[in-house]
């Protein structure tokens, strides 16, 4: 469960950009959004949404996290660096098997992200060097906090979740979702807890979410505003 925010209005440099890219692909969408949010896309945070199989439970797992108990609109959470993306994902579309020597961080490119029905990417506000000290935690500093991140391991709740009838909802004891909790382990490299409204650390990309809508005021008082672009094109969770 999310704490109440307190805020009235969501964040409005958070913006919803559905209608401008309805009918394509989300490469335009990457693009326009990195210029938009400063041209520098090292640290930017991203979300998918799918509705296949896989991405249908994710986001209905995440119900349990929301007041309305609805299902996420993210399956997915991933961090953008120099060289690409780098992400903790049960189905590497990008063919990676998830090394336990890397902590199961995998590469890939936004262009496996052209076709997600649902698609943001954030900002936290950082300087360069920042930002880059938050990318070098995904892709030379894997297990530097193994003992509370160990990505590997969450990952593999997950995949039995996934895989196997009558599994639990990780979520409900309190395992994270790996790909998020990724993005948590990253940002605090600058001392930044990404997720001030939850109240354990059962991290979901539906709490980077909430944090980026509903928590703005809370992070800018420590001079870290979130920004962003969406595109949300089924918002109700529908299969494939």
């Amino acid at each position: 469960m999310l704490r109440h925010s307190q805020s009235d209005e969501p964040n409005p440099d958070l913006t919803d950009v559905t209608d401008a890219y309805q009918d394509q692909d989300n490469r335009a969408f990457f693009t326009d959004t990195i210029q938009a949010l400063g041209g520098d896309a090292t640290a930017l945070i991203g979300l998918a949404g799918n509705g296949d199989l896989p991405g249908v439970a994710l986001r209905r797992a995440q119900s349990i996290l929301r007041w309305d108990r609805r299902p996420s609109l993210w399956s997915h959470a991933f961090l953008i660096v120099s060289d690409g993306i780098r992400e903790v994902t049960v189905h590497s579309r990008a063919g990676h098997f998830p090394d336990p020597g890397n902590n199961a961080i995998t590469p890939a490119t936004l262009d496996h992200y052209a076709n997600d029905p649902n698609i943001a990417l954030l900002k936290v506000e950082t300087t360069p060097e920042e930002a880059a000290e938050i990318a070098d935690r995904a892709t030379t500093h894997p297990n530097r906090e193994r003992l509370r991140y160990d990505l590997f391991e969450a990952l593999g709740f997950w995949q039995a979740y996934l895989w196997t009838r009558g599994t639990a909802n990780p979520l409900e004891t309190g395992i994270p979702m790996a790909s998020s909790a990724l993005i948590e382990y990253c940002f605090e490299a600058i001392q930044l807890d990404l997720t001030p409204g939850a109240n354990d650390r059962n991290s979901a990309p539906e709490q980077l979410w909430t944090s980026a809508r509903w928590w703005n005021a809370a992070l800018q008082e420590f001079g870290r505003p979130m920004s962003g672009r969406a595109v949300i094109r089924d918002p109700h969770c529908e299969v494939l």
